[in-house]
């Protein structure tokens, strides 16, 4: 499952490699980064449900520049000795660009995955990788679509279909609306997987610091995917403390 700290120091430093790599190429031009505090009450991937009942802490970081990005997430239960929620680091490389208003983006995704969900064995838990290729235009509902490619634990394809809209309610702040749905082909399977439909509000503190408190619904797409995502819909919420600089 875990394969261990050389492997996590290997990956961090060809990512941040890269990224510094970028910025020789354009000195004018300074990166960009963030830094993520989220807290849900309950963590949701794709529609499976990874926690039960406590808080789930999700730090995350991310640089970039040029169209280049690195990024590393992490999901940590509030009471790590329970087990009531999977443990993992995500690590993802990226490159963004756009034609117009049309945008295309490539990415590769490491998930360091060190506590199985509620339920599920720590042996059936093994790391896994992703690539992925989106593409968006920047027209009415923002529509998007994403496919990933995951070549190492559970070989198959994922296919999101994303819609968004923002409205301005005061300065500064924006209520936004996002709807995903989700697709899967695994072997000689594929259906309709999962739906998630979210609202938030964007509230800047400072020039620098945003709050963004959401509120979800996760619903699975079919009989089919009711059965192995193991419920008929999810309800959660959560904040999010952003820094930007």
């Amino acid at each position: 499952m875990k394969r261990g700290i050389v492997n996590k120091i290997v990956i961090i430093s060809t990512m941040i490699f890269l990224i510094v790599s970028a910025n020789a190429f354009a000195e004018e031009e300074a990166p960009t980064a963030s830094a993520d505090l989220g807290l849900v009450s309950t963590y949701m991937w794709r529609g499976w449900k990874l926690s039960e009942d406590k808080i789930v802490v999700q730090p995350s970081m991310s640089i970039s520049h040029k169209g280049l990005g690195f990024n590393a997430w992490s999901s940590l239960s509030s009471d790590p000795s329970s087990g009531d929620s999977a443990s993992e680091t995500d690590f993802t490389v990226s490159y963004d660009t756009n034609a117009g208003p049309l945008g295309i983006g490539i990415g590769y995704i490491y998930y360091d995955l060190e506590q199985a969900a509620p339920g599920i064995e720590d042996d059936f838990v093994e790391d896994s990788q992703e690539f992925y290729l989106s593409a968006s235009y920047d027209t009415i509902l923002a529509p998007s679509l994403t496919l990933y490619r995951d070549f190492i634990s559970f070989p198959g394809y994922y296919i999101s279909l994303g819609l968004g809209h923002s409205i301005e309610i005061a300065d500064s702040i924006n209520l936004d609306f996002s709807g995903a749905f989700g697709y899967y082909m695994v072997d000689d399977d594929s259906g309709l997987q999962d739906g998630l439909l979210s609202a938030s509000i964007s509230i800047p503190v400072t020039e620098y610091i945003s709050l963004s408190p959401s509120v979800s619904y996760s619903f699975p797409l079919s009989d089919d995917a009711e059965d192995f995502l193991g419920h008929s819909g999810e309800v959660f919420g959560g904040v999010v403390l952003s820094f930007s600089f």
